[in-house]
């Protein structure tokens, strides 16, 4: 399975580059087409009866979100509001996942995504998993000075227990690699924030970001689906299929004590 995701991610840049050397100048159309190459790489992987789309999400209130670059909800048990090509206006209660896609990401686009996100509050289910992905990733220390140079509203400028479950749950870069979980960070004190653990397999071969962003969606899908599915007819976990796994190196984003 590793060399697989090695060879996906590979795949996924060369579908990327392949956009670019037609398509140069012109980033709207750049940014639409990598959505798209992420959503069938996620068609086809993700178990039936949950959908992959893009497009809006309403709530009971009659609030409508954002357009979501993609939306994997349950679409056995609850049918689209609207739908006009590849476009779904879907209900809060059938998403299981949002995922915002970017070719890359600099200081200011990176903060345009921390509102991104925060405006997803009071729609979405509180459940609901909330994912960046980044084709062309910054460093690591870069997003550190980027989380720590958001201007916040107020005389307060550090992140919260509120304003901390407003970001992504998760933040995966495949060039730089490296799958940030939001998470408790201890080290020299308890804090909030970010770890990414780098892994191996027992032949010391590094695991991929794609693999462990995958693993991610589908292990939420597959929660989701525990929900719905009897005893008698239990799900085995996809895990159970990929290699041990061994710790390699981890590294944390500090955003505020606990």
């Amino acid at each position: 399975m590793v060399d697989y995701f090695r060879l996906v991610s590979e795949e996924l840049f060369i579908k990327l580059n392949q956009v670019k050397t037609f398509i140069k100048k012109h980033n709207p159309t750049i940014g639409i087409l990598t959505e798209e190459i992420l959503r069938t790489f996620l068609q086809d992987y993700i178990p039936k009866g949950v959908s992959v789309e893009q497009g809006f999400i309403l709530n009971k209130s009659g609030e409508l979100s954002k357009q979501c670059d993609i939306i994997i909800y349950d679409s056995e048990l609850y049918s689209p509001f609207y739908r006009i090509n590849d476009i779904v206006v879907v209900p809060s209660e059938s998403v299981i996942s949002i995922i915002e896609i970017k070719t890359t990401v600099n200081k200011q686009i990176f903060h345009q995504v921390i509102d991104y996100f925060k405006s997803f509050t009071g729609i979405i289910e509180p459940s609901t998993g909330k994912h960046l992905f980044i084709y062309n990733a910054p460093k690591v220390s870069n997003l550190d000075s980027y989380f720590h140079n958001y201007k916040h509203s107020g005389d307060y400028q550090l992140f919260d227990h509120d304003t901390f479950y407003e970001l992504p749950d998760t933040i995966t870069g495949i060039s730089h690699s490296y799958h940030l979980r939001r998470d408790y960070v201890v080290f020299d004190r308890d804090m909030m924030g970010y770890l990414s653990y780098n892994y191996e397999t027992e032949k010391n071969v590094d695991i991929s970001s794609l693999e462990l962003f995958y693993s991610n969606i589908y292990r939420q899908v597959e929660n989701y689906l525990k929900t719905k599915v009897s005893s008698e007819h239990k799900m085995t976990s996809r895990d159970e299929y990929h290699e041990s796994r061994n710790l390699k190196s981890l590294f944390a984003i500090e955003l505020f004590d606990m």
